[in-house]
């Protein structure tokens, strides 16, 4: 009789490691584009003060500048999200960036509001309608489904940590001139940013043998949709045909809800520094002021994105909506005799309230609407996000330049929050009494 096996002796196979899952790259190459998107959104507002002093402009006059940003934007997000659902973002990714580098460097050697419009406002906008918001949801729709909220959220720290190189901003102003820091910009975004999207992104999991959120090809994690059909969409989920898309309510409520989320976002990344200036703040003391909107938004965006995936998207965008409302109230309160941490408890709300705003959106809009067009459904919805946006821009100076102050404009920015939340709100609503998810 042979002597008893030990187990020690003959251990089992060891479990095979899990491959890395490259679905984190993704997220952080949205990271890194969103970092571009939000430093060209709020770095506006210094370069706005620039251009002011530069060329003596009315305020409507050089905010337009940002509002055609929005327009071309929204022009061409339903085209953009056309494009992503049939090219992939290692073409639309790499493209979009260029656009917006270009349009720098170009804006940099203008001497007419006609040229900005063109440079900074046309060709850069055209170029965020391929990295924004449209191709972030698409994208990592596709790789993320249980986390759906949670990447978005850690992709959309890009947009604080853009906020927070403001006041880099105005130190490149102020060293090199708004010419020679524009340029830079442009400069850097082409040397950087077009190369690291044409090698790093991919289109969807399933192209290179991994399946969402990391999942293992022949046992799923708890809880995750169940493996994608040949259609491309996981059980319970079917393409939108355009009929349904415009004939249904969750789209239209949505559409209300970007209309106010450009119009309020816009506002304060264009106007916020022009007003804290005119309340007696220094340029550079300013800028850092929304700085800080940003570095409070880094965590914000993931932490709400997280918040979101477990408590629910209306539960979690409630809290935010009333921080964001505080911050408001504070910033319209600001006055010579205020207490000197008024404009930092500005800051700390607002950046955390307006923060949750991208990721609750955008895993609302890939829970209702996912599927092989959702890209194309995402750039639909942005056309108001880029109206909502140029009319914010051009009602903030237009608004200053009437009465000689901004009161009318951030009383429209706390309209536009309450609207956020209602219709985020109606759409969920609808998704749990008409769409519910499946077992």
């Amino acid at each position: 009789m042979g002597e008893p096996k030990s187990h020690y002796a003959t251990p089992t196979a060891a479990r095979p490691s899990r491959p890395f899952f490259y679905g984190y790259v993704i997220v952080a190459m949205c990271f890194l584009n969103l970092v571009l998107v939000g430093g060209l959104l709020a770095g506006f507002s210094v370069f706005n003060v620039a251009l002011l002093e530069a060329f003596r402009w009315s305020r409507a006059g050089t905010a337009t500048i940002a509002s055609v940003n929005g327009i071309a934007y929204s022009v061409l997000a339903p085209v953009a999200g056309w494009a992503y659902d049939r090219l992939g973002p290692r073409i639309m990714m790499p493209l979009g960036c260029a656009l917006v580098g270009l349009g720098l460097v170009l804006a940099s050697r203008s001497d007419s509001l006609w040229q900005f419009y063109l440079c900074y406002g046309l060709l850069a906008g055209f170029g965020i309608g391929g990295i924004d918001f449209v191709g972030t949801t698409a994208v990592l729709s596709h790789w993320f489904r249980r986390r759906r909220a949670t990447a978005i959220g850690f992709a959309a720290m890009g947009l604080g940590v853009g906020i927070v190189i403001v006041p880099g901003v105005q130190i490149l102003i102020t060293v090199y001139g708004w010419r020679g820091a524009m340029a830079l910009l442009g400069a850097g975004v082409l040397v950087s940013l077009v190369p690291l999207n044409a090698l790093f992104q991919r289109r969807r999991p399933e192209d290179i043998g991994q399946l969402p959120d990391g999942d293992s090809v022949d046992a799923p994690s708890r809880g995750s949709p169940a493996v994608a059909h040949p259609s491309g969409n996981p059980a319970g989920h079917r393409d939108w045909t355009l009929r349904e898309l415009l004939s249904s309510f969750p789209f239209w409520s949505i559409v209300v809800g970007h209309l106010a989320v450009g119009m309020g976002l816009s506002l304060v990344y264009t106007h916020a520094v022009a007003h804290l200036i005119h309340r007696g703040l220094g340029k550079l003391a300013a800028a850092s002021i929304f700085g800080l909107v940003g570095v409070v938004r880094i965590p914000g965006t993931a932490v709400w994105g997280f918040a979101a995936d477990r408590m629910g998207r209306e539960r979690a965008l409630r809290v935010a909506t009333l921080m964001a409302l505080g911050g408001i109230g504070v910033l319209m309160a600001l006055g010579p005799e205020a207490p000197g941490w008024w404009p930092v408890a500005f800051a700390v709300l607002y950046g955390l309230g307006h923060s949750a705003s991208n990721p609750v959106y955008a895993s609302t809009i890939a829970d209702i609407f996912w599927g092989r067009n959702v890209a194309m459904i995402v750039g639909l919805l942005e056309v108001t996000f880029g109206l909502g946006a140029a009319l914010g821009t051009w009602f903030g100076g237009f608004a200053y330049d009437l009465t000689g102050s901004y009161r009318y404009a951030w009383g429209v920015e706390l309209l536009c929050l309450v609207v956020i939340y209602a219709s985020i709100g109606a759409a969920l609503t609808w998704k749990r009494r008409f769409r519910p998810d499946p077992a």
